[in-house]
């Protein structure tokens, strides 16, 4: 434990209290002493007088005399004497300066001097830190001596050694120092006996303030009414460990402490918790303005020594602030503040109520200042919050009064917040309440509710102008801290939303141009029509007109804008009854008929939507000629059972499309077959895109040869076998890719599989190359190189054991980093072959500008190149062509010897087709490679020039 003790009152190298030496204090020599005022001299008559009345002190004196214990010894004054420059009583009682060799008393010790002596035989406590640890405060010394016959025990000299003076019930009345600074500097005066020494009196134990035990013998000395009570410590006088660790594990589990200022000794003791707890904290507890504890100590001090007549009712909260404060030691920083410490002080008084000790309980309350104020800036960021919100936010009581409310609510209401406070939720109600059971609305729920959190969807509210308006309201029904409901409302206006909501229904249902139902009001519609008992008699026609493009671009988009208000307006004014027309797309009407048998049949409606979408219609002061392609459907040309609106819609729009094939103003009527190729088309477009993904293709190979049959070069051929229909053939699902946008997906996974199989073809003397045909990764793409790039130097396939066929359209007018990209590719190797050459409609100067090394000749020229004079023409055309172009020749679809002596003869360097090979698995590839080439109609003939070149 920590003990301070004022300055000023150390003598002889030894620590005391201002009242452990009575004569040094009054400035006395117990041989003689100056002369004093009078009252310090009418104060000493007094304490003659009781000299002489207390034979027991003459008795005591004798037996006891020694150093410190002679008769001649001077009485202890009273405990509030002081002496000019003498040390005040510790940091909580400072003292005015008075004049040299005077006495003064200051206001708390004259209360202490007489206040009334009798003890409270039940005693007070025991001593140690936070407990009180002294029962009881001294009686009035000497000067109260004339009202207090039992003063006359003040008058005893007790011995050096430590000895007390208890009355025949065990109070101790009276103590020495040595018992004092034995007991801890605790003043036990006003305790029971029994509860300052325990065990026998051969071997007693002394419990002292800080709770541990000193080992002593006891001599008792029965004097009347009064008992001198003499301890002699045993050589291990030494205080024996007490079981004191509970109370400190207490202290330490809630980060506190105590500590004692003994008013009449003036030290300051601390508890071993509260010494830990600032060691901890890193909080110095004794500075250079004194112990922290001082501040503290001082106010319950000032207070202390105004009378009881002196405490006004105004200055009571003063008071009881003066015994709980809050310490803040300096040691945080901006960024970590201190500790905060909280202490509350108690007052330990006599028996009669006079002030004794002040007992304090320190504790760190750090956290939980830091969460309250956590929790009060949560607090008004939550309040800021709700101020900000554009949602109107109410909080009603117990009684369903408004008790607060943000600006949103008070703009909705249009009612000042000083306004709404303390009106009824039922006041606010536009509508009658059938339910006000304690003045509560019906529709507010109580908290004990199995949903105590509900929306109402619509409720009128009542504005301050008695208008009203519909409101949406949450609420949220809980109990407050006094088990009293509180109910949070969360009010939205909806009339502006319902507002929105039509409008923006309005906008989905109707095409804002023509003011025509638009696809989903349209279909709406049908959806109603097809539900009722007639749905077998509805129809759904679709109109297209033919070719309306050229009306924006001649005469611009607000003139094709008024041609389509002028068709609108016709089907409005002419469908017959129980049509109702509609705009789909820019161009494209439907109509909706509830009844189909009554306007002469499905022809017949699609042929009246016909004529109205057709004729002549001045637009800008130009007669502009219309037609328009028309499709029906009916329920049964639906394969559905019970079909819906958007199952007729999209039948007829099939047959619109299929009516467009066939030519301008042709009407077409969907049947059972009509929309099944739509859909097995958009079918094969999904299981054909997971084929992709999961690698579920697969590639053959078509040999090119030469005229001797060796194999130059085989051409990657895509297979797509389907596991509930079986071999898919090219010509189904690729249109499917095209249409879809997968060419570009299918020639990279083609281009990856053929490069990465051809890497582990046999070669004999030379490298066989695999040939891609390629339709959606192009030269023009700007990711062409790096595709092609990727692909070669991720299967290990040389540069020269690729071709890259393209078709003759898709090398119409490249851009020069396409050709840049061609270029490139041939210098590493790469060769390019461009495809079915002379069927589309490129010029033969567009072919000498590509850097492609073979072309191929179609097979429409080589089918009648032996008996066709037109194809042989065409064919040896192309081959003279090529070869004056440095190109070399490839013939496709060579089925017949007669073709491949026709088309050899003519030049052509390369052959392929059914006559040698059909498309091979790669292992019987493997195999044809292994066995060195293929037979050919000139197998055993050398050609003319000698051996075919590698092209």
């Amino acid at each position: 434990m920590g003990e301070i003790e004022p300055a000023g009152h150390r003598q002889g190298g030894a620590s005391r209290g201002v009242f452990d030496d009575p004569e040094a204090e009054r400035g006395e020599h117990p041989q003689g002493h100056t002369e004093a005022p009078a009252d310090t001299v009418a104060a000493r008559e007094r304490i003659d007088a009781a000299h002489r009345a207390g034979h027991l002190a003459d008795d005591l004196a004798r037996a006891f005399a020694g150093p410190g214990g002679t008769k001649g010894t001077r009485p202890r004054p009273s405990p509030v004497a002081r002496t000019a420059g003498a040390a005040t009583a510790g940091p909580g009682l400072p003292d005015a300066p008075a004049a040299p060799d005077t006495v003064r008393e200051d206001p708390i010790d004259r209360r202490l001097a007489h206040a009334p002596a009798d003890p409270d035989p039940a005693g007070p406590g025991t001593i140690g830190p936070g407990a009180p640890t002294e029962a009881a405060g001294r009686h009035a010394g000497p000067e109260s001596t004339e009202d207090t016959p039992r003063a006359d025990h003040f008058a005893v000299q007790l011995p050096p050694s430590p000895a007390l003076v208890c009355d025949s019930s065990g109070i101790v009345l009276h103590t020495n120092a040595a018992l004092r600074r034995l007991a801890g500097s605790a003043d036990p005066t006003g305790m029971k006996l029994p509860q300052l020494l325990v065990g026998p009196d051969s071997d007693a134990r002394l419990v002292r303030a800080d709770r541990r035990l000193a080992r002593v013998r006891v001599v008792r000395w029965p004097q009347g009414e009064r008992t001198v009570v003499l301890l002699t410590a045993f050589p291990d006088a030494a205080p024996a460990p007490s079981d004191e660790a509970p109370a400190l594990d207490l202290e330490r589990a809630t980060r506190s402490g105590t500590w004692t200022f003994d008013l009449q000794a003036g030290t300051l003791t601390r508890s071993e918790g509260l010494v830990e707890l600032y060691k901890g904290l890193g909080v110095r507890p004794d500075g250079p303005d004194g112990p922290i504890e001082g501040e503290q100590v001082e106010r319950v001090c000032r207070m202390l020594r105004r009378g009881p007549g002196e405490v006004s009712d105004e200055a009571l909260s003063a008071v009881q602030a003066a015994h709980a404060s809050e310490i803040r030691p300096g040691t945080g920083t901006p960024g970590a503040p201190g500790p905060v410490l909280s202490c509350r002080t108690r007052i330990d008084r006599t028996p009669g109520g006079a002030p004794l000790r002040l007992i304090g309980t320190v504790q760190d309350v750090s956290d939980r200042r830091r969460a309250e104020s956590r929790a009060q800036r949560s607090g008004q960021r939550f309040a800021d919050l709700v101020a900000t919100i554009t949602t109107g936010v109410a909080m009603l009581d117990g009684r369903g009064r408004i008790v607060d409310a943000n600006p949103a609510l008070c703009q909705l209401l249009d009612a000042d917040l000083e306004v709404l406070r303390g009106v009824p939720a039922r006041a606010l109600s536009a509508e009658p309440q059938s339910n006000t059971k304690g003045g509560l609305p019906d529709w507010l729920r109580d908290p004990s509710h199995p949903e105590p959190t509900y929306r109402i969807e619509s409720l009128p509210l009542l504005r301050a102008d008695g208008t009203r308006v519909d409101c949406e309201v949450v609420v949220n029904a809980a109990p407050s801290d006094d088990g009293r409901p509180f109910w949070l409302l969360v009010v939205t206006d909806v009339g502006e939303r319902r507002r929105a909501a039509d409008v923006l229904r309005e906008a989905n249902s109707v095409d804002p141009l023509t003011r025509l139902p638009n696809r989903a009001g349209l279909l709406e519609h049908a959806d109603r029509l097809l539900a009722g008992a007639d749905s077998r008699r509805v129809a759904v026609v679709c109109g297209d007109v033919d070719d309306f493009a050229r009306v924006n671009t001649g005469l611009g988009h607000e003139a094709g804008d008024t041609l389509l208000v002028e068709l609108a307006a016709r089907l409005q004014r002419e469908l017959p009854h129980g049509c109702v027309a509609g705009r789909l797309s820019a161009d494209e009407f439907a109509v909706v008929c509830a009844d189909v048998t009554e306007v002469g049949g499905p022809q017949m409606l699609a042929a009246t939507v016909a004529d109205l979408l057709r004729g002549s219609v001045t637009v800008a002061g130009s007669p502009v000629t219309l037609t328009a392609s028309v499709g029906v459907a009916t329920p049964e040309s639906v394969p559905t059972h019970a079909p819906r609106g958007d199952d007729l819609l999209r039948s007829a729009e099939v047959a619109m499309h299929q009516a467009k094939q066939r030519g301008r103003g042709v009407v077409a009527v969907a049947d059972s077959g009509t929309v099944g190729p739509a859909q097995r088309q958009l079918e094969l477009e999904a299981e054909l895109r997971a084929a992709i993904a999961a690698d579920a293709l697969r590639l053959e190979y078509q040999p090119v040869v030469g005229p001797d049959g060796t194999v130059l070069s085989a051409e990657a051929l895509l297979r797509w076998s389907h596991p509930v229909h079986g071999e898919i053939s090219p010509g189904e699902f690729l249109p499917v890719a095209q249409r879809s946008g997968l060419q570009r997906e299918l020639d990279l996974w083609v281009l990856r599989t053929a490069a990465a199989e051809a890497a582990t073809w046999p070669q004999h003397g030379q490298r066989i190359a695999v040939a891609v045909n390629l339709a959606g990764l192009l030269p023009a793409d700007p990711a062409f190189l790096d595709e092609v790039t990727a692909v070669v130097d991720g299967s290990g396939l040389g540069w020269d054991q690729l071709v890259l066929e393209l078709v003759e359209t898709s090398l119409v007018a490249l851009p020069a980093p396409a050709l840049a990209a061609m270029s490139e590719l041939v210098h590493r190797g790469v060769r390019f072959a461009v495809d079915d050459f002379g069927t589309g409609y490129s010029s033969l100067a567009r072919l000498k500008e590509l850097p492609a090394q073979t072309v191929k000749v179609d097979r429409a020229f080589v089918t009648g190149v032996g008996t066709d004079p037109a194809d042989f023409a065409l064919a040896r055309a192309v081959v003279e062509v090529a070869k004056a172009m440095g190109r070399a020749t490839v013939a496709e679809g060579v089925e017949t010897a007669e073709q491949f002596h026709v088309l050899r003869g003519l030049g052509v360097n390369a052959f392929q087709g059914w006559l040698f090979a059909r498309s091979l698995r790669p292992e019987d590839l493997h195999r044809v490679l292994r066995g060195g080439g293929l037979p050919t109609p000139a197998a055993t003939v050398t050609p003319a020039g000698g051996a075919p070149e590698v092209w």
